[in-house]
């Protein structure tokens, strides 16, 4: 026992500066997204502190960079806006237009039923989702361990605190993913203006095709709902489906 004791103190004396050195990477990375938020508008960078981890932010941090100057325009409305949007010409317009792909849908697939979310997504709502999500998780912890190499460059040793910070801020918004996540980031989903719309395909009261990226080939390809879906779509105001991330029920709504 003794022997053992002693084996596990040695290998934590060893892997000791290792951990010091990926909680320095993660406080400078931190540092970095403080300069970020900083730079944002108020209410992005308050969102920003609601996101749950380093990874997640830097994800979500990454999108509110490469939206520039489009970011205030885009981001999610209010519950007051909702409220008073859903009173508006243009809410009882959509609902219009939705009953018209809903019947076009329900007349050419006998049996089946179209359900439509016209339900704005609020902000509060998106935050919730952004912070559970597993592939969201996933790209943001791909991204994570890239922004750990990128940061421990001799170059940014180099750099003074300002062109360090810019350099990140290029590296970020130039980032790549492998796949695209399957969620926008908090506050710039085209769902928090009602300008996406998600579709299901339901029979009997029963989901038959869901929102679930990791069924849509199964689900909506391969059974053929996603041509189907757009077939109804075609000639209305709504255009889709996605393709990055591969959304077959999620369409674009243009008034």
């Amino acid at each position: 026992m003794a022997r053992r004791v002693g084996i596990v103190a040695v290998v934590a004396l060893l892997l000791a500066p290792l951990q010091m050195a990926v909680a320095s990477a993660d406080y400078a990375l931190d540092e970095y997204l403080q300069h970020i938020a900083d730079s944002l508008p108020e209410k992005t960078a308050e969102a920003l502190k609601q996101i749950h981890g380093t990874p997640r932010r830097l994800l979500a941090a990454r999108a509110y960079l490469r939206a520039g100057d489009t970011l205030d325009s885009r981001w999610s409305w209010t519950t007051n806006e909702i409220q008073s949007h859903a009173r508006s010409p243009e809410y009882r317009a959509l609902l219009a237009e939705t009953d018209k792909v809903r019947a076009r849908f329900e007349s050419q697939n006998p049996g089946y039923t179209l359900y439509a979310n016209t339900e704005a997504r609020s902000l509060e709502l998106q935050i919730v989702r952004f912070n559970t999500n597993p592939s969201v998780g996933r790209v943001a912890a791909t991204l994570h361990r890239q922004a750990l190499v990128e940061i421990a460059g001799a170059s940014y040793a180099s750099l003074d605190q300002a062109a360090a910070v810019g350099r990140f801020k290029q590296f970020l918004a130039d980032w790549r993913p492998p796949a695209a996540a399957p969620l926008a980031a908090p506050g710039i989903s085209r769902h928090g203006q009602l300008r996406a719309i998600d579709f299901q395909i339901m029979k009997g009261g029963a989901i038959v095709a869901a929102t679930d990226t990791g069924t849509a080939e199964r689900n909506w390809d391969a059974p053929g709902w996603t041509k189907k879906l757009q077939a109804a779509a075609q000639g209305s105001n709504f255009r889709g489906p996605l393709q990055s991330p591969y959304e077959p029920w999620h369409y674009e709504y243009d008034p």
